[in-house]
């Protein structure tokens, strides 16, 4: 079976996995946010009023997020914000990725709700530059139908130095927008939009001027707008957490996941469940952690932590699609005790895709299809 080779899948979108059944088998779909990743790679420039202000660090950004966060996938910057509407016919899933290509989609991973109408938001951000980009999310579950998993989160984007017309977009979203909302103060658009069986509801906001947020939940959104205000409140993953041992956080792109009991039964890519649509049963999995290297040397590293005497080979098996795929090659070894790593060389389109296949599920992402 050789589904990679035989999909022709524009180079600017993700696909995912999931397992159906007892038979693994490779679901290569576009995502309800339909990721967007290859577009514009020449040169940006910020536009609007240009006002220095002060930029909110990467810990900042973190600290908004509520305490009972599961999954944190982020990307340093500056990076443009990709033309998520541009379209490329990849024909060769086995040419060479060029590194400024591999840099922005391992980049844009963090930024997939950013690909929803949300009322012309691509349209409004194009031109920018990222600084920071940060999604939090939890209370993964499945689609009614087809599609990519449901779930409570925030895609928070930090821009680069510069001042947006929040009310610009306001207004232009009138005709587009089910209805507006004040969260915390701030004034928030509300967006619907079929994908598959399920309706999407995002929730847009620009709580500073250089900070925009599309949600998926408005009780995950509040929690972050009000942590944004100074509301304390229990970390998100605490730093004392073993995910963070084994991730680069300065990396062009990383991001954890520290498995939860709760709604497990909700979760078909939880691990702590007989076998599911989209999991490999492991009760003794704690999480896991990915970065890429700086991009000029390809690599991408997938940490699963679990005192699983079988752990490496469940690690492989989230990765081993029973595909004839020569450009993916996953070298395990033993980190710590209870701390598989695995590294891939990312040189093709193909491999890309294989990592993301595996990884996306992994960290409650996955598609039905």
């Amino acid at each position: 079976m050789e589904l990679l080779r035989d999909l022709r899948v524009p180079a600017w979108t993700y696909n995912r996995l999931i397992y159906k059944g007892s038979t693994k088998r490779l679901i290569a779909c576009l995502g309800a946010a339909n990721l967007y990743v290859f577009a514009c790679f020449g040169q940006t420039a910020d536009k609007g009023p240009q006002r220095r202000q002060l930029q909110p660090t990467l810990d900042e950004v973190l600290s908004w997020l509520p305490g009972d966060t599961e999954t944190i996938i982020a990307a340093n910057g500056p990076f443009p914000v990709p033309d998520f509407d541009a379209s490329s016919d990849d024909k060769s899933l086995q040419r060479e990725l060029p590194l400024r290509e591999l840099a922005l989609r391992t980049k844009m991973f963090a930024l997939g709700l950013y690909a929803l109408k949300n009322g012309g938001l691509k349209s409004f951000l194009n031109g920018y530059t990222v600084a920071i980009a940060v999604e939090g999310s939890r209370s993964f579950r499945p689609p009614a139908g087809l599609g990519e998993m449901l779930y409570e989160g925030c895609a928070i984007a930090v821009l680069n130095n510069i001042t947006l017309d929040a009310d610009s977009f306001m207004k232009s979203a009138v005709n587009t927008a089910k209805r507006f909302e004040q969260f915390e103060g701030a004034p928030i658009a509300v967006f619907e939009e079929a994908q598959e069986n399920d309706i999407w509801t995002t929730f847009v906001g620009f709580p500073r001027n250089n900070v925009v947020l599309v949600a998926t939940d408005g009780a995950y959104l509040r929690t972050v707008l009000a942590r944004m205000r100074g509301t304390g409140g229990p970390r998100a993953m605490p730093a004392a957490l073993s995910e963070w041992k084994y991730v680069d956080t300065r990396a062009p792109a990383w991001g954890v996941r520290h498995y939860q009991r709760r709604r497990v039964t909700l979760d078909p890519t939880s691990p702590y469940q007989g076998k599911a649509a989209a999991n490999i049963p492991d009760n003794e999995a704690v999480g896991l952690a990915f970065w890429f290297e700086p991009i000029d040397r390809r690599l991408a590293h997938v940490i699963y932590l679990s005192a699983n005497s079988a752990a490496r080979q469940i690690l492989q098996d989230h990765f081993d699609f029973g595909l004839a795929d020569t450009t993916f090659r996953l070298r395990l070894y033993g980190r710590a005790r209870g701390a598989i790593e695995g590294s891939v060389i990312l040189s093709k389109v193909e491999a890309f895709y294989h990592l993301f296949f595996g990884l996306t599920a992994m960290l409650g992402h996955a598609v039905y299809l």
